[in-house]
């Protein structure tokens, strides 16, 4: 029942919080969840994240960015950027060949010569400077709008957020990943619609520029009122419930969200958030340094104090550093160490070469490819693991030094897994026409077989062994807000899920009591034992 439940947990998960600091430049970063309408399986929902290493002013203030703010970039060299979430990580997406970085050096130079005058060895040393440096050259050509034209049908890849296209439309973009998903993008870089592999839509609805309202195909919708400079002021939903927002110049300082959650933010001159107050009067505060603005001290609502040094080789500052993080464990002071050292591609852009961590005297190294920043080699206190990708980027093989071997095969429409063998034997996978994994067997004789409905939802789900000669079917049925509420097992009996006004689960019933739980969750550890040894993550 346990299990059972834990399942059942997964699929009502409430708002939550995030927060943490990225070791490798000391970013301070925090995520909130403001609204979430459930409804169809689907729920359409706002999270905004700050960043402190953002410079970027978004809906939500300086430093503070969202999902639907992901903005897309053409730079110079005809690669396209992506701006996660309007204010976070950036995903770049170039051609099979290599990017033209010193025809992209000449455009920006001639855009400076014609509002500046720019002697011939200045221009001499920063054209090198932006061939060697992917970073300077798009800040460059984004401060005198240097934009390359990117011919209809162009198609560009990415592989480091997993494989993903972008290719020019007649207008705008599309932004594909290997599950099937796509993003579309304006001619401006502005995100215009999300589609899934089941069909769900969801679309963005400006006007003049500044976002009126968010609408799924469910029926959902949100609108957005907004001030005077555009920063989002009130959150309302077609129920009437609503968040809301108050600032102070540019900066978020006050926050309530659908739940009536009340959250108070205070910053430093450079915008950098200091503390959050929350409504029981307890406080969460950061510290940082005052030449590099990375973080230096966290301490956390409940007094708990961490502290952050940072640290160079000498000889190379700039692509070997570390970060050390101590902590009160056990009434004595713990400190571990995380080391990066980065290198730069042909083009210009850097990638992590090599991390090093030391925690608790374990050290784990671990070395990266240049083309995609996937591990090709992990060193855990002498167990050394390597890896080997296609063309792709897809892993392809797993050795470890004690012998233990995994290797995968891809289906070559799809990209998917369809088959992993390891010591213990092989796995196989096949998937429905939108991609779902439909069926899972291995040399043991168990077997998944998963239908799903119009919405990509499990309705039924037949488990298998062939050696034991057991077969179980469950259905499953779900509420309009896309929630599981039966799950019947013929000649066992019904699972029955009520949940109360906020979506959690109030009551769970059985007509069989505890043996069609036990049934239920045998089920699902079935499935599990499928999937889990051999070694990978579905995407299920």
């Amino acid at each position: 029942m346990k299990f059972f439940k834990y399942f059942l947990f997964t699929l009502v998960l409430p708002l939550s919080l995030e927060a943490g600091v990225n070791l490798k430049n000391g970013n301070f970063y925090i995520t909130y969840f403001d609204v979430l309408v459930p409804g169809g399986g689907k729920n359409l929902e706002i999270s905004r994240t700050y960043n402190s290493k953002s410079t970027s002013k978004g809906w939500f203030g300086f430093g503070w960015g969202s999902d639907f703010e992901t903005k897309l970039e053409v730079a110079a060299d005809s690669s396209v950027i992506i701006h996660e979430n309007g204010s976070g990580a950036e995903t770049r997406f170039v051609p099979k060949g290599p990017v033209n970085a010193a025809e992209a050096a000449s455009k920006i130079i001639a855009a400076m010569r014609s509002k500046n005058k720019v002697s011939d060895e200045v221009a001499k040393n920063l054209s090198e400077k932006l061939i060697n440096d992917a970073e300077l050259r798009q800040a460059y050509a984004k401060k005198f709008d240097v934009k390359a034209d990117i011919a209809q049908g162009t198609k560009l890849f990415s592989s480091s957020r997993g494989l993903q296209t972008v290719t020019r439309l007649n207008r705008g973009f599309k932004r594909r990943y290997n599950d099937g998903k796509y993003e579309l993008f304006d001619d401006d870089g502005n995100l215009t619609s999300i589609h899934d592999r089941h069909g769900y839509k969801l679309f963005l609805n400006y006007k003049n520029g500044k976002l009126k309202s968010i609408k799924d195909s469910m029926g959902k919708q949100l609108f957005f009122e907004l001030y005077a400079d555009g920063k989002v002021k009130k959150i309302t939903t077609t129920g009437g419930k609503s968040s809301t927002y108050k600032y102070d110049g540019g900066d978020l300082v006050e926050s309530k969200d659908i739940a009536d959650n009340l959250y108070k933010f205070t910053y430093d001159s450079n915008h950098n958030m200091t503390s959050v107050i929350y409504s029981d009067g307890a406080k969460m505060e950061i510290t940082y340094t005052k030449r590099t603005q990375f973080v230096s001290q966290i301490i956390n609502r409940s007094g708990e104090e961490t502290k952050y040094k940072y640290e160079n080789n000498s000889k190379n500052p700039n692509f070997h550093y570390w970060t050390l993080v101590t902590k009160q464990s056990g009434g004595r002071e713990v400190t571990n160490r995380y080391e990066y050292e980065i290198k730069p591609r042909p083009d210009g852009s850097q990638y992590t070469y090599r991390t090093l961590t030391n925690i608790n005297g374990f050290k784990t190294e671990t070395v990266y490819s240049e083309c995609c920043s996937n591990p090709v080699k992990i060193d855990r206190n002498g167990d050394i693991t390597t890896f080997a990708y296609d063309e792709s980027g897809l892993l392809t093989r797993k050795t470890n030094s004690s012998g233990k071997f995994l290797k995968l095969e891809y289906d070559k429409k799809i990209k998917k897994i369809n088959k992993v063998t390891n010591n213990d034997g092989w796995t196989k996978f096949e998937y429905d026409k939108k991609g779902n994994l439909a069926k899972a067997r291995n040399s043991e004789g168990k077997s998944v077989l998963l239908i799903y409905d119009l919405k990509g939802r499990i309705s039924k789900m037949i488990d298998y062994h062939k050696k034991k000669d057991k077969k179980r079917a469950l259905t499953f049925k779900y509420n309009a807000a896309g929630k599981p509420v039966e799950i019947a097992m013929s000649n066992i009996g019904k699972i029955r899920v009520s949940y109360d006004s906020y979506g959690e689960i109030k009551e769970v019933k059985s007509s069989a009591g505890s043996k069609m739980a036990v049934q239920v969750t045998n089920a699902f550890k079935n499935l599990l034992s499928i999937v889990r040894p051999a070694g990978v993550n579905l995407n299920m």
